[in-house]
């Protein structure tokens, strides 16, 4: 709440007088950070800011980005052989987003160009990556790249929204953005845009981290990433088990 009336102390004066500059988003987010905790079923993230008129009157819109660590995957291609799905191409990309929210006061294309969004890197559709393992040319690439925005989108990871950035008396927006359980940790990227007549004539950026906490959590998130380390440890803990209880018995 504080910040919040940080902010609207800022507004109530760039109301009251005229800028000096002109182009400039000051903005902040509800949290500094998000603590995924046992029972984490997700949350809403609050942006937020305030807006100084360009020379040629209000912004035609705003666009927020959250970016979420940056990742290397690999996309099977299948194909049905004699009735029966298999694995025809392996693809690798990288660098892509783990997770992406990307939110709006309008469409994007009513902000801005398509070649302007590509530029800007904004939306899940003007995504790009290296093609780091299979063959193919660009068509096989974008091929890859539409598949995993659907898988992405499909597990809430990604996702579009024209009409989340309210935008208050030409001044102030504010936007939410809904984090889902299965959200990756990490530190997040935010990107805050604004547009008049097709040109980005403001811009913000900064960081988000989101990181587990508790043993519990730690522990799957080991069984996701580092699947080896955990596999030999569980191992190792149940053949020191074994020996404890031998040992015991032996005693006796």
């Amino acid at each position: 709440m504080t910040r919040l009336a940080a902010l609207f102390s800022f507004a109530l004066m760039a109301l009251a007088a005229p800028s000096a500059q002109a182009n400039v988003l000051v903005t902040d987010l509800s949290k500094d950070q998000i603590s995924i905790r046992g029972g984490f079923t997700g949350e809403t993230l609050l942006l937020f800011g305030a807006i100084d008129p360009t020379p040629h009157g209000p912004v035609d819109g705003v666009v927020v980005v959250l970016r979420g660590p940056g990742e290397n995957v690999t996309l099977r291609k299948k194909q049905k052989s004699f009735g029966i799905w298999v694995n025809e191409q392996a693809y690798r990309l990288g660098p892509l987003p783990s997770f992406l929210a990307t939110v709006s006061s309008a469409p994007l294309t009513d902000l801005a160009p398509t070649e302007k969004q590509r530029q800007l890197n904004i939306g899940a559709t003007q995504l790009d990556a290296a093609l780091l393992s299979g063959t193919g040319g660009g068509r096989e690439k974008q091929e890859a790249l539409q598949a995993f925005v659907r898988l992405k989108t499909a597990d809430a990871l990604f996702n579009e929204n024209a009409q989340a950035v309210e935008i208050i008396d030409d001044r102030l927006f504010r936007a939410e953005i809904k984090l889902p359980a299965g959200m990756p940790v990490g530190r997040y990227v935010t990107e805050f845009f604004a547009f008049k007549n097709g040109r980005l004539v403001g811009y913000r950026t900064g960081e988000l981290p989101v990181d587990i906490v508790g043993a519990g959590h730690i522990l799957e998130e080991a069984a996701h990433n580092q699947s080896l380390l955990y596999g030999l440890s569980g191992v190792a803990l149940a053949v020191f088990m074994g020996w404890g209880v031998a040992a015991i018995f032996r005693r006796r």
